[in-house]
C-alpha cells in the first residue's frame, strides 16, 4: 500500500511495488495531486479532476503496476479536489465520479450512491478471510478548527500543522450514514481487517489533518471496534510523508486492553523530513523519511502478519511482526 504521489514526477517506486508480486495494491490516498502544482493551492473543476486522472493513466511506469495486480482506494485532500475541504466542498460530487470512474468501479456499485467513497471487500477462504475497508475521510467532514498561534511558534514546539483539537460533539469525520455502515461492516466475520484511512488515527501531536483534530470521533471508532469484537484490526494509513508505525490499546467492556496498531506509510514521490521529526508518543517503528511503500505480508500457518516499510528500491528499511491471535477477539 501506499499514498502521496505527484502524478507529474518520475514514479520509479512503482517497479520495486512490481518486483515484491502483490496479491493487491491499496492506494489509500493523494493519488494524484489535483489541486496543487506543489507550490500554489487552488480550488478544482470537473475538468481539470479528469483530466489530470488521465495523466495518471499516460505514466508508463503506472500502466505497467496496473497491468500486473490490481488496485484498491480511497482518497485524501488532493485528489479530492480541496486542500482542507470537507463536507462544504462544492465539486465533492464530480470528485467521487471522476474518482470512480478511474478506478472501474462498476455502475452497479453501491459505491455510487453512497455519500462518499468508502467501501469494503473480504477476500480469501473461511479461516484466511482478510477484509479490506476503505473510510473517506473527506465527503462527510466538518470544518477544521483552526490554530490562532503564529506559524514560527508552532514549529519551534515541534506542531507542524495548523489546526486544534475539537470537542464540539456536532463534528464529524465519516457522517452518521459511514458510521453505520461501518459498524456493519466490522461485524461480518473475518481472521484479520485492515482498516484504511487516508490520514492518521493514532498519532495526535502534529496538528495536521488527522483524527486527533476530532478527539470524540477518534474515540468512537476505538469503542465501535471494540463494542464489535472487531479486535482484529490493523489501521493502515498514509498522507504525512515519511513511514512509521504506531501502537496503543483500546479496552473492551469486561476484558483486558487489547493493541491496536497503525501502519504508516506516505511519500512515494515525496517526503517531509519536518513531519517525520514531529512528536508521536504512540511511535513503535521508524521514522523513515525517504521515498517507501508498506508491504502486508500474512503468514497463515505461523499466525503472523508481517509490516514493513520498504524503500524506493524495495529494500526493508524496518518491520514489526504481529502476532494476529494477539488482536483476535
Amino acid at each position: 500500500f501506499g499514498s502521496c504521489a505527484k502524478h507529474w514526477q518520475h514514479q520509479p517506486i512503482w517497479n520495486a511495488i512490481i518486483a515484491k508480486q502483490p496479491d493487491l495494491f491499496l492506494f489509500i490516498g493523494d493519488n494524484i495531486y489535483a489541486d496543487t502544482d506543489g507550490r500554489t493551492a487552488w480550488e478544482v473543476t470537473k475538468g481539470q479532476l479528469t483530466g489530470e486522472w488521465n495523466r495518471l493513466a499516460d505514466k508508463p511506469e503506472f500502466q505497467k503496476a496496473r497491468a500486473a495486480f490490481p488496485f484498491l482506494a480511497t482518497w485524501d485532500n488532493h485528489d479530492y479536489g480541496s486542500h482542507a475541504g470537507g463536507a462544504e466542498v462544492p465539486t465533492k460530487h464530480d470528485a467521487k465520479e471522476c474518482f470512480l470512474t478511474f478506478f472501474g468501479e462498476p455502475k452497479t456499485s453501491p459505491r455510487w450512491t453512497r455519500s462518499g467513497i468508502y467501501d469494503a471487500k473480504i477476500i480469501g477462504p473461511v479461516g484466511q478471510r482478510v477484509q479490506i475497508i476503505l473510510l473517506d475521510t473527506k465527503f462527510n467532514r466538518s470544518a477544521f478548527k483552526k490554530d490562532p498561534t503564529p506559524k514560527e511558534e508552532r514549529l519551534k514546539s515541534g506542531k507542524v500543522g495548523g489546526y486544534l483539537p475539537d470537542d464540539d460533539p456536532s463534528k464529524t469525520h465519516l457522517g452518521e450514514k459511514q458510521w453505520s455502515w461501518l459498524e456493519t461492516e466490522l461485524q461480518k466475520p473475518a481472521e484479520l481487517r485492515l482498516v484504511c484511512s487516508s490520514i492518521q488515527v493514532i498519532p495526535d501531536q502534529k496538528g495536521m489533518d488527522e483524527w486527533g483534530n476530532f478527539p470524540r470521533e477518534r474515540q468512537r471508532l476505538f469503542d465501535l471496534i471494540a463494542k464489535t469484537n472487531a479486535n482484529d484490526v490493523i489501521l493502515l494509513s498514509g498522507n504525512v510523508h515519511f513511514a512509521e508505525i504506531s501502537t496503543t490499546q483500546i479496552s473492551k467492556l469486561n476484558s483486558t486492553p487489547i493493541p491496536l496498531l497503525e501502519f504508516t506509510s506516505s511519500g512515494m514521490t515525496h517526503v517531509e523530513q519536518a513531519y517525520g521529526d514531529a512528536a508521536n508518543r504512540y511511535r513503535v517503528a521508524g521514522p523513515f523519511v525517504d521515498l517507501n511503500f508498506g508491504l502486508v505480508e500474512i503468514n497463515w500457518d505461523d499466525g503472523i502478519a508481517k509490516l514493513t516499510a520498504c524503500d524506493v528500491n524495495g529494500n526493508e528499511r524496518f518491520h514489526h511482526d504481529l502476532s494476529i491471535s494477539s488482536i483476535q477477539h
